[in-house]
């Protein structure tokens, strides 16, 4: 079950508040933390806990905190291909929660000054990801280097986060291509109200040429879409998400792409994959922060026991 996972790196600054901000508002904190995150660090961590063999590719400036590889290393996760870059410093990002809701802004910061793709091959990364069983990435980093990581890819997988223009030769490789209901809205042109609009959009998107897409819609649970031998066919399924008390949703798009990536690595249809992820965010949005809410393999696999049963759309 190997695992790559190229993507960022933050210095997450996260304020607790009774209620999120509206234009123009200052509130006050309740309390505050800071701790490891960006997308990349937390899917490779969701995809080890989830038992994944994981590797992480990613720039980190070099004012970069010991305590940072100190972190992911416990985790259990290969370090060889995270460098320092000279001159630049670590990313940020600036979290706000309430009642289990977030919002987010994200100073890239080193994430954003990778090597050109000719002395790209020449590194240890190149060889990574031509063995890897899955490869993950998020565009928190440049989407060059994100297209660069697909083209040496067996199997890709892409959380499109934050959403972006993307060339249809970047889409066609994604298998899932991973997307929130923002970001669906955002390659589809409409805002998806129910589980089977949703569907409908990953669908059309399938009919566009990627092979398959997954579509997570927060407590609602995912729906996923599946290109099959005929081009003109595609299957999917609504999989609900079970009634939990959430507690904070940040990262939990993150626990659920990387479980699904470890699952994919197992060998495991898309379904069961998608399956295996709600399972997995469902904890964690259980726990306040990020890396230390994400569930092992076998707190996922009790998790399953209390997932509703997924409802075939085609």
């Amino acid at each position: 079950m190997k695992v790559v996972v190229l993507g960022s790196v933050n210095q997450d600054v996260v304020c607790e508040v009774e209620r999120l901000p509206g234009p123009g508002e200052t509130v006050l904190s309740l309390r505050s933390r800071t701790n490891l995150g960006g997308k990349g660090s937390n899917q490779a961590v969701a995809a080890a806990r989830a038992g994944g063999q994981v590797e992480f590719v990613a720039r980190v400036g070099q004012d970069a905190d010991p305590e940072l590889r100190k972190s992911l290393r416990e985790h259990g996760i290969g370090l060889t291909a995270m460098r320092e870059v000279p001159g630049a410093r670590t990313g940020r990002a600036y979290i706000t929660v309430a009642d289990g809701e977030n919002q987010i802004v994200v100073d890239p910061g080193a994430n954003f000054h990778w090597e050109l793709e000719t002395e790209l091959g020449t590194l240890a990364e190149d060889g990574l990801l031509g063995s890897a069983d899955v490869v993950v990435a998020q565009l928190e980093v440049p989407v060059p280097v994100v297209a660069w990581a697909a083209r040496r890819a067996r199997r890709f997988v892409l959380n499109a986060a934050p959403a972006a223009p993307l060339a249809d030769e970047l889409l066609r490789r994604c298998d899932p291509l991973i997307v929130n209901e923002s970001e669906l809205s955002t390659f589809s042109g409409a805002t998806a109200e129910t589980s089977a609009e949703a569907f409908d959009q990953a669908r059309a998107l399938c009919l566009r040429g990627i092979p398959s897409v997954v579509a997570t819609l927060g407590a609602a649970g995912s729906v996923w879409a599946r290109r099959v031998d005929d081009p003109a066919t595609v299957v999917g399924t609504y999989q609900p998400a079970p009634q939990v008390n959430a507690v904070d949703s940040t990262g939990a798009g993150d626990a659920f792409v990387g479980a699904l990536a470890t699952a994919l690595a197992d060998g495991s249809d898309l379904g069961a994959c998608v399956a295996f992820a709600t399972a997995a965010a469902a904890v964690a949005v259980q726990s306040p922060g990020t890396h230390a809410s994400y569930p092992t393999r076998d707190q996922v696999v009790i998790a399953l026991a209390a997932l509703p049963p997924a409802q075939r759309l085609v």
